[in-house]
């Protein structure tokens, strides 16, 4: 790999850099999926005592460092041994565990998701730090959900009035809320340069392909349509129910937008710590036909034997994790 890297592990008080006793490290996220993950193994030899033997249990913390930039900020939650080998597999989460596995009980009456997602944190003493500010008043109640699903279903609940993709991960030890906007991207993927492989293919199975829209009394008031869709698959009916304060015709846009022909695209390619779920990345290759700009929906990268490599799940469109969690107030 190209950059330097640090692997700082904590325990009782004191620091140590494993990055040089790991046979292999990963570190993986996803647009849906808002704690990051870093795996290494890392070398504990009981019986050469020229290795230096470096405590570890579950709980410490532990930073991943290429060069200067923070790329993980999180805790050990398990460990794994082998009776057979002298290395012991450590997994760590972000903070963004903290948002999947605690639940809350709260009663927003017209508060923001920005202002949900400070309040929901501050509760449970996580920070943070620049939140997109929809600007939408979220009138709901959540009785007893994760707080991952009260801020993604605040920020879904947005996005149907707003059209922008949200998206939650941590900075370092800070929640962030990104705008997932078309950005100009700078790492360029290409053969003959830092291309690996490449993949594409296309789906019809999860295409709605219209959207019928009711009144409270269960009569057809009209379809929302695509065309394209419906002359590729037939009839993929959606079902959308009339309500005041809701732009049902919106949200039917939504809907057929975010449930087309999905292509799935996966590259692999030499490392670049730029290249995390969230992100744009401009990718070349003839073979495939993939020229242009993509999303990152999903990014592994791996350490291992000196070279850094990264694999992609990417896709055309900007699409969110939703999420509808909670009752709607009346």
């Amino acid at each position: 790999m190209s950059e330097g890297r640090k692997l700082l592990l904590r325990h009782g008080g004191r620091d140590y850099d494993v990055a040089e006793l790991c046979g292999s490290i990963t570190n993986a996220g996803s647009y849906n999926r808002v704690a990051r993950t870093l795996e290494f193994s890392l070398l504990q030899t009981r019986y050469d005592k020229n290795q230096p033997h470096v405590p570890v249990a579950i709980g410490d913390p532990v930073r991943f460092f290429a060069g200067e930039e923070l790329l993980f900020d999180g805790y050990i939650f398990s460990l794994r041994r082998d009776s057979g080998g002298e290395t012991v597999t450590v997994g760590c989460f972000d903070r963004g565990i903290y948002l999947k596995r605690n639940q809350g009980a709260y009663r927003f009456t017209g508060q923001t998701p920005e202002e949900i997602a400070r309040r929901v944190c501050g509760d449970f003493g996580i920070k943070t730090g620049a939140l997109a500010e929809a600007g939408v008043p979220i009138r709901r109640n959540f009785p007893g959900v994760s707080l991952y699903e009260i801020i993604q279903t605040a920020y879904t609940l947005a996005a149907e009035k707003t059209g922008e993709r949200y998206m939650l991960r941590f900075r370092g030890p800070e929640l962030e809320v990104i705008v997932r906007e078309r950005r100009g991207a700078t790492v360029v993927i290409a053969p003959g340069s830092n291309l690996l492989t490449a993949a594409s293919g296309e789906s019809g199975e999860d295409v709605v392909s219209q959207v019928a829209i009711y009144d409270e009394n269960g009569s057809l008031v009209r379809v929302r349509r695509n065309e394209d869709a419906a002359a590729l698959c037939g009839v993929m009916q959606r079902y959308l129910c009339t309500a005041r304060d809701r732009d049902v015709d919106a949200e039917a846009e939504v809907i057929l937008e975010d449930n087309g022909i999905r292509q799935t695209i996966t590259v692999e390619a030499l490392g670049e710590p730029r290249l995390i779920s969230g992100g744009n990345v401009i990718v070349r290759e003839p073979v495939t036909g993939l020229y242009g700009l993509y999303w990152i929906d999903s990014d592994v990268h791996t350490w291992k034997g000196g070279v850094h490599r990264v694999k992609l799940g990417l896709s055309l469109k900007s699409i969110m994790d939703k999420v509808n969690a909670g009752r709607e107030l009346k």
